[in-house]
């Protein structure tokens, strides 16, 4: 397929700490769980990393628009982002990456996910319920608080509309009074409890490197086997 050409259309802040950024599709083909490089072609900024980053695929293949998401920081890209004019070019590669959906949905998806390892897992959450696919899905997060909770609310939404969908976040900030859901680290007690057979799902792991490796060690724990196991280190 080679580099295509896509132009920005859209971007936005959520929970003032995640940089939404969508851009038109130009008939680029991905898998839903895949990621790809976007370099800026005409940028106001540079830094020494240079004008092209690897994001993963937030929205489903089933969009008409390449959706991604990155931490709000003051980095060049990012205020490229979002200072450069609306029908910006820009070329996104050929996609790749470690944690493409399963293809047997009878067999269950387990997504043990850190902070903005969120993005690949919404592009495969999306596909499945707008293609009405039968997984049985069960989405464990965990942020340092409320709000660096990237599509919480969108997949909220989700998990009441579909009782295949089962949501559980967590944060690490116990301060936080209005929280309704778990604090702390994802455990292996969280998941032995809300999982019915743990041997069965292929389990999806994206986020930072401690955090990745505490999950894989716990699945290996509980005997899970390697082969079910697809990692993403952000």
């Amino acid at each position: 397929m080679g580099e295509k050409i896509i132009t920005l259309i859209k971007r936005e802040i959520t929970g003032n700490r995640n940089l939404v950024m969508y851009f038109d599709r130009n008939g680029y083909e991905f898998l839903p769980g895949q990621y790809a490089r976007i370099t800026l072609l005409e940028p106001i900024y540079n830094d020494e990393e240079g004008n092209s980053r690897l994001f993963s695929i937030a929205s489903s293949p089933t969009k008409d628009y390449l959706m991604f998401t990155t931490r709000a920081i003051p980095s060049a890209f990012n205020r490229n982002i979002q200072e450069l004019p609306i029908g910006t070019p820009a070329s996104i590669s050929e996609p790749g990456g470690n944690t493409v959906l399963h293809s047997e949905p009878s067999i269950p998806a387990v997504f043990l996910i850190g902070g903005i390892g969120i993005t690949p897992v919404r592009c495969m959450v999306e596909y499945i319920l707008e293609k009405g696919l039968p997984y049985q899905t069960y989405l464990f997060y965990s942020n340092p608080d409320a709000e660096s909770m990237a599509f919480l609310e969108e997949f909220e939404k989700w998990a009441e509309e579909y009782k295949n969908f089962k949501l559980f976040p967590t944060i690490d900030d116990v301060s936080n009074k209005n929280w309704k859901y778990s604090f702390g680290y994802i455990n292996k007690e969280m998941i032995i409890k809300n999982i019915p057979n743990v041997h069965e799902p292929i389990y999806y792991i994206v986020g930072p490197l401690s955090m990745v490796n505490a999950m894989e060690q716990i699945l290996l724990e509980i005997s899970v086997k390697p082969e079910q196991i697809k990692l993403e280190r952000f």
